[in-house]
């Protein structure tokens, strides 16, 4: 066969090197990212775990707020031991304590409060949980394409190392050349096995995420893309904080702290204790010998302020419904911020990536080419072919890496401004 066969088979070669490179994985069938997230929100373990916040929530608000139970007295006496004259005594009272303040209804309050704080928290955890799943996702599909434009790369090398084989004996290759052909063979396996195994890790942090057992098996269809037009990101202020969960969190804490304030206020007055009461006596009335007299009897029993109470349980309120005010807006910065960082940083990867893809792509294509003919005219040698091969990988992996980035940058963004629920 003549050099011009060679450069046939080789140029046929780098064109099918080419399309790996510049087209990813048709997606077989399998979870979608957004079904992975539906999965996630019903089966996590961790999830179910913190819903049953709003059921305890909802169990203390059924107690929150009563009033003490009513005490039942019985007292009775006989002079039985001592001069045994047969008189004795026998009452029965039933109290009752009634706060002065509205301390019973800020535990109410309290409790309401505390049942919407758990259901901010499950929906905080559940937008967190959504952004870890969505960049496991991205992570994975960066993965699968890398796996893919290398084993495309392998039956591509492993095709050829036979051609170049079976032409030595003919001297239209050399030793050279099809050991040239392994060491790029052997080295891109390496690659698929680590890849392989960092891609394994993922599957399997994803696996218990979503609450899938052990060994279950998890094939993804979501590929990396970047669109047909940049994504719009809106603005987020402080008017857009009310409906994010980790900031009705905060603020929820704040009113918590703020009623529990009101709470040390109301405790520095004790409760109020209204008695009813029934007497009977049994006692020596002369000349009459042995009388019953029975009484009616209502009592009232009232703290008196003798002493400062509860100053302390007040301060310690005071500066805890400060140290909240202070976390809530230091949540709305970080929040605010972040959400800022992450747009610009999704907007920049986006021009990046589009820009490289409409750019470098086309001067890999003719540089693919350009070095197929070369090789043909025997202007350069195989190792520089397969050096234009290694670096057509290398540019694909960076524009891959460039639209991974992005994706992660957009799922961030959505996170930081709970759009992603």
């Amino acid at each position: 066969m003549s050099r011009f066969s060679l450069f046939t088979v080789l140029f046929v070669f780098i064109l099918s090197i080419h399309a790996s490179l510049s087209g990813q994985a048709k997606a077989e069938p399998g979870l979608s990212r957004s079904e992975v997230v539906r999965i996630a929100l019903q089966g996590s373990k961790s999830l179910q775990a913190a819903r049953t916040l709003i059921e305890q929530a909802e169990a203390r608000r059924s107690g929150a707020g009563l009033r003490s139970s009513p005490e039942l007295m019985f007292d009775f006496a006989t002079d039985a031991f001592f001069e045994d004259e047969g008189q004795s005594s026998v009452g029965i009272a039933l109290k009752q304590r009634f706060p002065l303040t509205r301390r019973l209804s800020i535990l109410k309050d309290i409790a309401d409060v505390e049942i919407e704080l758990a259901k901010a928290e499950v929906r905080n955890q559940e937008r967190l949980l959504v952004r870890e799943v969505e960049l496991l996702c991205n992570e994975i599909a960066y993965l699968d394409t890398e796996l893919s434009l290398r084993r495309s790369l392998v039956e591509n090398d492993k095709e050829f190392a036979d051609f170049v084989q079976s032409r030595i004996k003919t001297a239209e290759a050399s030793p050279i050349e099809a050991n040239q052909v392994r060491i790029e063979l052997y080295i891109l396996e390496q690659e698929i096995e680590h890849l392989e195994t960092d891609r394994k890790k993922l599957i399997d942090r994803l696996r218990a995420l979503i609450g899938y057992e052990v060994g279950e098996t998890i094939h993804l269809s979501h590929r990396l893309d970047l669109g047909s037009s940049k994504p719009l990101f809106s603005d987020f202020g402080i008017e857009d904080l009310d409906t994010h969960p980790e900031y009705q969190m905060r603020s929820l804490m704040l009113e918590i702290a703020d009623k529990r304030e009101s709470l040390a206020l109301a405790n520095r007055w004790e409760d109020v204790s209204l008695g009813l009461g029934l007497e009977q006596e049994r006692s020596v009335d002369q000349p009459m010998g042995i009388g019953t007299e029975r009484f009616l009897g209502l009592s009232v029993s009232i703290p008196l302020p003798m002493k400062r109470r509860n100053e302390s349980s007040l301060k310690e309120s005071v500066l805890a419904r400060r140290q909240m005010e202070e976390l809530r807006d230091a949540v709305s910065l970080e929040l605010r911020s972040k959400a800022r960082a992450s747009r610009e940083e999704a907007a920049h990867l986006y021009h990046q990536s589009r820009e490289f893809q409409e750019k470098i792509t086309a001067l890999v294509e003719i540089n693919l080419k350009e070095m197929a003919e070369a090789y043909g005219a025997g202007q350069v040698s195989l190792n520089e072919v397969f050096q234009s091969q290694g670096q057509g990988l290398k540019i694909q992996s960076a524009h891959l890496r460039m639209v991974r980035d992005y994706e992660q940058a957009l799922a961030e963004w959505r996170a930081a401004v709970a759009k992603n629920l």
